[in-house]
């Protein structure tokens, strides 16, 4: 038995479907897009104005699988419900309160169902119906739960409050508001978090004693003997990664691994063996993130998998398995580009690779091994499940292939500053190819992917992000060659690129944009007086970068959702790669695009939304400002009702035809 979320028209509501893998059948759970409940209305739905701008419903999330297969429960707009797995009974709404409750779980023998509701837990009978509270949280916010495997106690990440709050303004409605938000900037200490360890049929918690509460939890998982949890968190100053073991009878922790980066540490995977005596954990030990086992009680570290590849857990990916004799998981073994799928021996022996296509691979295994669901993707199909072989979704419509993609091309350049590889993938327009330098010169742009992680350079419709890479191909059918590259930061490439930008962020990895730019001189059919650059997030932090650091270099930006001043930004990220700017003002100074916005000489885009929760809207308004005292030319656009990742159809055609033109007026 499979579940999972989808929408088979290609929307963006996600209902559940069940695909019962002995029969071979997949079955539709739910259809609840339409569904409307005046009790719990958002604050923008009860809005007049507001009302018009709606977001999309993006559907469900938050679901449980009863530990039988028969039960899915699942949470929707607040409220939960149960539906049985073969849709052989109703569905039935088991709350319709104001309070809302999340994060569904149903209790090993799947007799009962806990959920989060203001902030603690709460367990219902599926039987009899009683209802009670089992967590006691005094302070703070109870945010992660998991019951151990005997159903007797609750495993609790609480957050113990003291996160700074800024206001959130929204102009879009009847009146000014300014909702408050949890978000810390440069500098502030992380957040206390604790451990709380609740008997599930209530009474008295205990909390692990973890010798320092601003550790980040990144991994807590029970035993499968439920005697012990693995506890892996990361110091304040995110130099230190611990992983221990919780003996659940003490409550008391014993660290069986610990790993150091005077950079700043990954953040990685720690599991269980089948039978509770060993812990597998993943390191960049030996300067690549790979699998490690070491003794519960500690001991020894030994090494699974090896070699100028990684093994993570990524925005696409699921964490390695260990079932039976065997470890399952995704890798970049045949490239970074790829993630094949493949089995191991504990003991590193006897690597299988179970998939056979190029392009990614993400399994999953049943804990009997007897069935395997793989999500496939490759140069010209986005992701689609398939279930022992049985392709079980179809997900592009039938015009999909009928489309005019762009073919790619996969290649590797210099970096300017130290002649590194880059890796990075070319879309081609009609009529253009790479090696004949015979054609008239292509304008070309250079994309620049965000987060300042992951990576986009793969063999995979829609790449690092979907409506992203829809737009290159756009633009390469518009006769721009596309450069798309994995700059220094990137995931996938070993440890010391992906930390290459400790204390200069645009620094090493804006010399690697620029390197695409010496690359595509090379070729002699690119036309460089004629080259744009664009991105989102980290994307647009580096598009501005590029404007200001590297001027006449692009004669186009288009720059969405950039940080420009770091001191502005969170201070997780931030004190990963800048440390504080109390300690270290030069880095966060070398490292603002604002500080440099005077060298402006080219045509810049500014796009921003004004109610982006993740980069604010005050780096827009600043660099905005800032560029107005400095009497520089420049386009602004800001949309009123979006966050950092835009989700209105009318936003993103708006935004793509203002960066189109753009790229059409001073390219072409």
């Amino acid at each position: 038995m499979l579940i999972f979320l989808w929408n088979a028209e290609g929307k963006r509501f996600l209902d559940l479907y069940a695909f019962h893998a002995d029969r071979k059948k997949l079955v539709r759970l739910t259809n609840l897009e339409a569904d409307k409940d005046d009790l719990n209305l958002s604050e923008e739905q009860r809005d007049d104005r507001l009302r018009r701008y709606l977001a999309p419903p993006a559907g469900l999330a938050d679901y449980s699988v009863s530990q039988d297969g028969r039960r899915v429960a699942f949470s929707h707009k607040g409220d939960l419900y149960l539906v049985s797995t073969d849709s052989s009974s109703e569905l039935l709404r088991l709350t319709r309160t104001k309070a809302s409750e999340s994060s569904p779980a149903f209790s090993p023998d799947g007799n009962a169902l806990a959920s989060i509701r203001g902030g603690q837990v709460i367990i219902q009978n599926l039987s009899n119906g009683q209802i009670w509270q089992a967590t006691e949280i005094d302070s703070g916010t109870l945010s992660v739960f998991d019951w151990s495997p005997d159903g007797k106690t609750l495993a609790c990440i609480v957050a113990k409050g003291g996160v700074r709050q800024l206001p959130l303004p929204n102009f879009s409605g009847r009146l000014i508001t300014a909702r408050n938000l949890d978000r810390s900037i440069a500098g502030d200490e992380p957040e206390e978090q604790s451990i709380v360890l609740a008997p599930a049929d209530g009474g008295r918690s205990r909390v692990v004693d973890r010798g320092g509460d601003r550790w980040e939890v990144n991994d807590l998982r029970w035993s499968p003997d439920g005697r012990r949890l693995v506890l892996a968190h990361l110091s304040p100053d995110y130099k230190k990664r611990q992983v221990s073991v919780i003996d659940v009878a003490t409550a008391k922790p014993k660290v069986i691994f610990e790993e150091t980066d005077s950079r700043w540490v990954d953040y990685g995977f720690a599991g269980w063996s089948p039978d509770s005596k060993q812990v597998v954990v993943s390191s960049e030990k030996d300067g690549f993130a790979h699998l490690y086992r070491v003794p519960a009680e500690g001991g020894t570290l030994t090494q699974i998998t090896r070699g100028n590849w990684e093994i993570r857990q990524e925005s696409f990916s699921t964490a390695p398995q260990w079932f039976g004799d065997w470890i399952y998981y995704s890798s970049t073994e045949e490239g970074p580009s790829q993630r094949q799928f493949y089995r191991v021996q504990p003991d590193g022996t006897r690597k299988e690779k179970l998939s056979t296509t190029p392009g990614l691979h993400i399994g999953n295994v049943t804990e009997d091994g007897h069935h395997i669901a793989v999500l496939k993707a490759d140069e010209k199909n986005p992701f689609d499940l398939w279930v022992d072989g049985h392709r079980v979704t179809t997900s592009p419509l039938s015009e999909f292939q009928s489309l005019p993609w762009p073919a790619t091309r996969y290649v590797t350049f210099p970096s300017k500053i130290d002649g590194k590889p880059v890796a990075a993938k070319i879309m081609l327009p009609t009529g253009y190819k790479p090696d004949d330098k015979k054609l008239k010169p292509f304008p070309a742009i250079v994309y620049v992917h965000g987060a300042g992680i992951a990576t986009s350079v793969l063999q995979q419709w829609g790449s690092y992000n979907e409506l992203r890479y829809v737009y290159n191909t756009y633009l390469a059918n518009k006769g721009y060659v596309v450069l798309d590259l994995d700059y220094r930061g990137s995931t996938g490439y070993g440890r010391d690129w992906r930390s290459d930008v400790y204390l200069h962020l645009g620094g090493k990895d804006l010399e690697d944009v620029l390197g695409a730019v010496d690359y595509l001189k090379t070729l002699g059919n690119i036309d460089t007086n004629r080259l744009g650059i664009w991105g989102v997030s980290y994307g647009g932090f580096m598009t501005n970068m590029a404007m200001f650091l590297a001027p006449g270099t692009f004669k186009a930006g288009s720059s969405w959702a950039a940080v420009n001043d770091w001191e502005n930004y969170n201070a997780g990220y931030t004190g990963q790669r800048l440390n504080s700017p109390a300690s270290n003002p030069e880095a966060y100074r070398r490292s603002s695009p604002i500080h440099f916005s005077n060298q402006l000489r080219d045509r810049l885009l500014i796009i921003h939304g004004m109610v982006d929760n993740n980069v604010l809207f005050q780096d827009a308004v600043q660099l905005t400002e800032k560029l107005v005292q400095e009497g520089k030319a420049f386009d602004h656009m800001f949309y009123p009702q979006e966050s950092h990742g835009f989700i209105r159809d009318q936003t993103w055609i708006d935004a793509l035809r203002r960066t189109t033109e753009l790229f059409d007026r001073y390219l072409k």
